[in-house]
């Protein structure tokens, strides 16, 4: 079954993380989308909406991979967007292993067994690590080196693993990986956010690196997108052009404070970015090197072209 096919009719779409970031920004464009009849939550928590079904799965328990079975198999869907991913501050890593790792890998077997026709899963440009030997440009099919020092990366990169041996294991879905630049906006929480929307942030002196962000409105853009793309693999979703992060930061009115090696660390240390700590010292190689994606592939493929450009990005982050 082919959800790109036009005139196919009423629209079936399941997600799981609809309380998250993504899943905000997706249900807002579904709801309004007259192609889709419905919107089968499968979360631990309810959210509003006229086209929601409500169905509870915690994908940190034992049986949540019978669930989700069960779920989609009762009433087939045409596509799923498995969205449940952290990105706001995290308290207990193990927990958010359990939820990414072993939570996808209870997504995959049920996305197996009821042969949905499409999945989608949101990942990051983060995962392709900034490091001095990158080249100008990323892309798609460049060596995800991550970063070492963060779980936050890591498991990300372990779940596009985990994506793409299912991919090869079921070649007759489609099954499509966005890689987002930081997403910049008023309505979302992540690592970028917290960081350029403090009033100070600390840089490393003599490192500007170039920096992309992505506008909220563009990230809920290409989501809905891939309900219809007639295409699978992984695409970078970018906005358009690039900042040196001292631009970004004084874009979202904040402003930089260049800092020596050892006080710069000090600073990081400080910086309560996840919760848990582990993070800000990680944010060491991204404030260090350039990691610029190539959104390319996703222009020619799933016709994304971002609206926003990474300063108005940016200054959608300013204090009213």
């Amino acid at each position: 079954m082919d959800v790109s096919r036009p005139g196919k009719g009423r629209l079936r779409v399941a997600v799981t993380g609809a309380s998250g970031d993504y899943g905000k920004l997706l249900l807002h464009r579904l709801e309004r989308d007259p192609e889709v009849e419905s919107i089968l939550v499968l979360d631990v928590a309810r959210p509003e909406g006229d086209k929601v079904e409500y169905h509870r799965v915690d994908l940190t328990r034992y049986d949540a991979e019978g669930d989700l079975t069960d779920a989609l198999t009762d009433r087939p869907v045409d596509a799923l967007y498995h969205l449940a991913f952290l990105f706001g501050p995290i308290r207990n890593g193990s927990l958010a292993h359990e939820l990414e790792v072993i939570g996808t890998m209870n997504v995959l077997t049920a996305a197996g067994r009821a042969r949905i026709p499409r999945l989608v899963v949101p990942s990051m440009t983060a995962v392709y690590g900034a490091r001095g030997n990158n080249p100008a440009l990323m892309r798609e099919d460049s060596p995800l080196q991550g970063c070492p020092g963060s779980r936050f990366v890591t498991d990300k990169v372990e779940v596009e693993g985990q994506v793409r041996a299912f991919r090869e294991r079921h070649p007759d879905m489609r099954v499509l990986v966005l890689r987002f630049a930081p997403v910049l906006g008023p309505s979302v929480d992540n690592p970028a956010t917290r960081l350029l929307q403090r009033g100070v942030v600390p840089t490393l002196m003599g490192y500007d690196p170039l920096w992309q962000g992505l506008h909220e409105e563009d990230a809920s853009r290409a989501l809905h997108l891939a309900l219809r793309a007639q295409t699978s693999g992984e695409f970078n979703i970018v906005g358009r052009g690039v900042l040196p992060l001292s631009g970004l930061i004084q874009q979202a009115g904040a402003r930089p404070l260049p800092l020596p090696g050892p006080l710069f660390r000090a600073a990081l240390r400080t910086l309560d970015v996840v919760g848990a700590g582990t993070l800000p010292m990680a944010l060491l190689d991204y404030i260090h090197y350039s990691w610029v994606a190539d959104g390319e592939r996703a222009e020619s493929a799933l016709g994304f072209i971002p609206y926003h450009h990474v300063r108005d990005a940016a200054a959608a982050l300013k204090r009213s």
